[in-house]
């Protein structure tokens, strides 16, 4: 194990480190927990310096910012929803539509990774549309509600992506300027 630790204190290792966190934000459109990719590429460099390339402290403030991230994702769809006018219901149908999508997206559309994002916002759209449909059931389809729910996601992938290049920039000044 010693060598895996001389490694990636190395040069090579820190190019290594550098390429897992921009990895982990191309993942993250694709529904795919990138934030956490980077806590972990932190956290095994943390613990390959004993905590002279980034502290323990840098990687529990990345883990905090990654569970913001996910939670913000997580409930966006939802907020999309209620934003544009949807109930409870709409908001509900939209948090279970867009979990069930991604889940079983690469089923529905078998294109590795793209399926699951695709049905994800499929799946976001159609559960808050039935899920006003539900609340309001004289009422005519109210698509609006869907498109504010793929909206809300879409923001909330955004947010995402802003907080893991947050920790992709935050972690070169800290590595490259750390002696």
């Amino acid at each position: 194990m010693p060598d895996f630790f001389n490694i990636l204190s190395s040069s090579a290792g820190l190019i290594v480190f550098f390429l897992v966190l921009i990895a982990g934000m191309f993942i993250i459109p694709f529904g795919l927990p990138g934030t956490f990719l980077q806590v972990a590429a932190a956290a095994i460099l943390a613990t390959a310096t004993h905590g002279t390339k980034i502290t323990w402290g840098w990687v529990l403030a990345f883990l905090l910012m990654a569970l913001i991230g996910e939670a913000i994702e997580f409930m966006s769809g939802q907020w999309g929803a209620k934003r544009f006018g949807g109930s409870k219901a709409a908001a509900w149908g939209a948090l279970i539509g867009g979990l069930l999508g991604a889940m079983f997206g690469g089923i529905l559309i078998p294109i590795p990774v793209i399926g699951s994002l695709i049905a994800s916002f499929i799946g976001t759209f159609a559960g808050a549309v039935y899920g006003q449909m539900r609340a309001n059931q004289e009422q005519p389809m109210n698509l609006r509600v869907g498109f504010g729910a793929v909206l809300g996601r879409a923001i909330g992938v955004a947010i995402k992506l802003f907080i893991a290049l947050t920790i992709l920039i935050a972690s070169a000044v800290i590595v490259l300027t750390h002696k």
